[in-house]
């Protein structure tokens, strides 16, 4: 029911790295041994990588094969798996208190639910991978409860499975490691040490996923981060970086208990690097320092609340960037697992404050007066944090919408500015209304210079200012942009290609010639630059040559209907009209407007 209207929603965000462009994922079934022995994105950019998630990829391949190009199919999935996490949240809950009243559990559920920083999460499609991590998490850790109760090797096993498949579905996962010894120890009881034995096994997945990623990744470089993926890259010093991660972690505390302003990127430099000078910074260090001291205080007589704390503290530590570098500076998506957490906290505190020093006696075995402040306080919660998730909901329709409604609650950010400035360009390519275009055409100049006035040394801003000029018909000013952009990163193949169009049009196809070699050099798999430098080719007699270049973007995009219909030409004018016809109606099956 909250997330019913993001039925109807199209691809958003990062979506089309993992689903709309991605070649491996779209060759359906016949694209998994690619996904599970290669990086996250090999499928969508020639270039390193350092993630290792293939049954999310698994996932979207099958659901292409079966019905290509559904958002629709995707986001019910999304809807689906959560609300099976939902399911299996309680009933793990259930089996871990087993003393506590179902009541309680369902309030500590429906504050996870609810949440509305879960909304990036499940409205976004790519997020299925963390959905995937946690649902299968949760379900080991119920396998592993009844292992612990029963002593059934089986349940052992199926809880090292399923963790097998989180860790595989998103690394973020191996933080499990010390959750399982943590619910072993607050379960069993003071004489049973099985967890001691056991939770060490939770080791066997962990080894294999790694020794996988390795495997796969060997051959990758370590990444480089940018501050404008996480703005800490941007710090002066280790004082500067750990005050501002710091900060970070209190706008996440905060984000939790007053979620009003949820944005998709609060990057560079939307929140500034700071000291330590700073009264939020010091604030937040308080925060984390009191609730840690908390968690360890009440592990020892095994308080529920301090499990919450405890929770919390392990599956968010692996994105606070206190203890490594991840590839963004915040996320509401990394609250997902660890709002567990503060559920758990925040239910059990108010149970230790509400009911258990309440002086109403417990005549009956159920005493609604007892639990009407804790049920009014969680109950007039849920429904603030539902609301929330519903308005919150729509503005994920698509990246339009999304970039469109963060850009106000995060102006200063640099990256924001760039994607709704692109936005804003796909928004006047496919307008009619002329004045419409004409204004978002301007709206992309304004965001492209926004953000290179926020980050001088945005090559990505340069070049899209340039294609900008470029549309516009101002060559001059999109080839002095592009300059500007191969400065800042002399090795983007798109700038080299977008460069050859200008020379191509200019009928300086020898100059064309040099810089769309440049492009396919650089990304072998650079389709557009592969249709360029075929074009050239054909336009100076040497089909051969045109024919391989068509053929090997074909690769990696079989139905692309343009290329099909250029290699149809390109075989026409060299006389074989037999595989001229072949791909000629193959190009006018995919796209019948060619035809015409």
């Amino acid at each position: 029911m909250l997330y019913a209207n993001t039925l109807g929603h199209q691809y958003a965000l990062d979506d089309a790295s993992v689903i709309t462009d991605n070649f491996v994922v779209k060759k359906g079934f016949a694209g998994w041994p690619e996904i599970f022995t290669t990086h996250y994105r090999y499928g969508y950019w020639n270039s390193t990588g350092t993630l290792y998630r293939p049954i999310s990829l698994a996932v979207f391949a099958a659901v292409h094969q079966v019905s290509p190009d559904n958002p629709f199919l995707l986001h019910l999935l999304n809807v689906l798996f959560f609300a099976g996490t939902i399911i299996v949240l309680f009933k793990t809950l259930r089996a871990f208190w087993p003393e506590v009243h179902a009541y309680i559990i369902a309030a500590i559920t429906v504050i996870f639910l609810t949440h509305p920083v879960h909304v990036e999460v499940v409205a976004n499609i790519k997020s299925l991978d963390e959905i995937l991590s946690f649902f299968f998490a949760l379900l080991a850790i119920r396998f592993y409860l009844k292992y612990l109760k029963v002593s059934n090797s089986t349940h052992l096993i199926g809880a090292l499975g399923l963790y097998s498949l989180a860790l595989f579905s998103k690394e973020n996962a191996i933080t499990f490691l010390a959750v399982f010894p943590l619910v072993g120890y607050y379960f069993t009881s003071g004489k049973d040490k099985s967890w001691l034995s056991s939770s060490p096994l939770f080791m066997i997945p962990a080894v294999i996923f790694l020794l996988c990623r390795f495997m796969v990744l060997k051959t990758q470089s370590i990444e480089i981060v940018s501050p404008l993926d996480n703005l800490l890259a941007a710090t002066n010093g280790p004082i500067e970086w750990y005050a501002t991660a710091i900060l970070l972690v209190g706008k996440y505390l905060w984000t939790l208990l007053f979620p009003f302003e949820l944005g998709s990127d609060f990057g560079y430099n939307e929140i500034p690097a700071t000291g330590f000078g700073n009264i939020k910074v010091l604030l937040s260090l308080v925060s984390i320092i009191g609730l840690t001291v908390l968690g360890i205080l009440g592990f020892k007589n095994k308080n529920k609340a301090a499990f919450g704390i405890l929770f919390f503290v392990i599956s968010f530590s692996i994105y606070s960037n206190l203890f490594i570098t991840i590839g963004s500076s915040y996320g509401e998506r990394f609250l997902y697992v660890a709002s567990v957490g503060y559920a758990i906290a925040l239910v059990m505190a108010l149970y230790h404050f509400c009911v258990k020093k309440s002086k109403i006696s417990e005549t009956e075995q159920f005493n609604l007066k007892k639990y009407m402040v804790l049920f009014a306080v969680t109950g007039l919660l849920g429904l603030f944090y539902a609301t929330r998730t519903i308005m919150r909901n729509g503005a994920w329709y698509d990246s339009y919408s999304l970039y469109k409604t963060d850009i106000e609650v995060a102006p200063n950010s640099a990256k924001l500015n760039y994607h709704l400035g692109l936005e804003e360009v796909k928004q006047a390519l496919k307008g009619k209304d002329k004045n419409q275009n004409l204004q978002h055409q301007n709206n992309a100049f304004t965001h492209f210079r926004r953000s290179i006035e926020l980050y001088p040394s945005y090559g990505d801003a340069y070049g899209q200012l340039g294609l900008a000029y470029y549309r516009q018909k101002q060559y001059k000013e999109a080839l002095e942009n592009y300059e500007i952009a191969l400065k800042y990163d002399p090795n983007d193949a798109k700038i080299y290609s977008n460069m050859g169009v200008i020379y191509f049009e200019s009928r300086d196809l020898k100059k064309a010639e040099e810089v769309y070699l440049k492009a396919t050099k650089l990304d072998p798999r650079y389709i557009d630059a592969r249709r360029n430098l075929g074009s050239v080719y054909a336009q100076t007699k040497r089909f051969d040559q045109a024919i391989a270049q068509f053929k090997e973007g074909l690769r990696y995009d079989e139905y692309n209907a343009t290329l099909n219909l250029y290699l149809g030409y390109a075989y026409r004018d060299k006389g074989d009209l037999k595989n001229s016809k072949k791909y000629l109606d193959l190009a006018y099956q995919l796209n019948p407007a060619l035809k015409r």
